[in-house]
C-alpha cells in the first residue's frame, strides 16, 4: 500500500469528523448567541446609565453650589428640581421625564444617605414656651395688668 491509497481513505473520514465537529460548534454558538447579545446590551445599558448618572451628579453638585451661594432662599426645592431637569435635558438629549425623575431620586438618595431624616427632627418634642400676653390701654402706650377672672 502506498501513501496515496492511505490518504484517499483517511481524507473522507477526516472530512466527516471535521464537518460533524463544526456542525456541533455551530449549534452551540446559536444557543449561546442570545445570551451574548443580552450581555452586550446589558453592558451597554449599564455603561450608558453610569454615564448619565455621572452627568446628573455633576449637575446636582453645580445646583447645590449655586443654591449655597444664593442669598435668596425662596422656594429652593422646586427651583432645584426645575434647574436639574433643564440641565439634564441639555446634556442628555432624548431622556424622558420619568428617567429624569428616577435619576434625580437616585442621586438625591446617594447625596443624602448620611444625613438624618427630617422625620427625626419632626418627631423630637419641642419644648413649648408659653406666650407672653400684654394688654395696653387704647392709647397704645400704657401697659395694663390683666384681670384674673378665675376664682377658687
Amino acid at each position: 500500500m502506498n501513501i496515496n491509497q492511505i490518504l484517499s481513505v483517511v481524507y473522507p473520514i477526516l472530512f466527516t469528523f471535521l464537518t460533524g465537529f463544526f456542525v456541533y460548534i455551530g449549534k452551540e454558538a446559536v444557543k449561546l448567541t442570545p445570551a451574548v447579545v443580552e450581555f452586550i446590551v446589558t453592558k451597554i445599558g449599564l455603561t450608558n446609565y453610569t454615564r448619565i448618572k455621572l452627568i446628573g451628579l455633576d449637575i446636582w453638585n453645580i445646583i447645590e453650589e449655586q443654591s449655597r451661594l444664593d442669598p435668596i432662599i425662596g422656594d429652593t426645592v422646586q427651583s432645584k428640581i426645575k434647574e436639574f431637569e433643564t440641565r439634564i435635558k441639555i446634556k442628555v438629549p432624548g431622556i424622558t421625564d420619568s428617567q429624569i425623575e428616577d435619576l434625580r431620586q437616585a442621586i438625591a438618595g446617594e447625596f443624602n444617605k448620611d444625613k438624618d431624616p427630617i422625620i427625626k427632627a419632626i418627631e423630637e418634642q419641642v419644648e413649648s414656651i408659653p406666650a407672653i400676653i400684654k394688654y395696653f390701654a387704647p392709647d397704645g402706650v400704657t401697659e395694663l395688668q390683666p384681670i384674673n377672672t378665675t376664682t377658687i
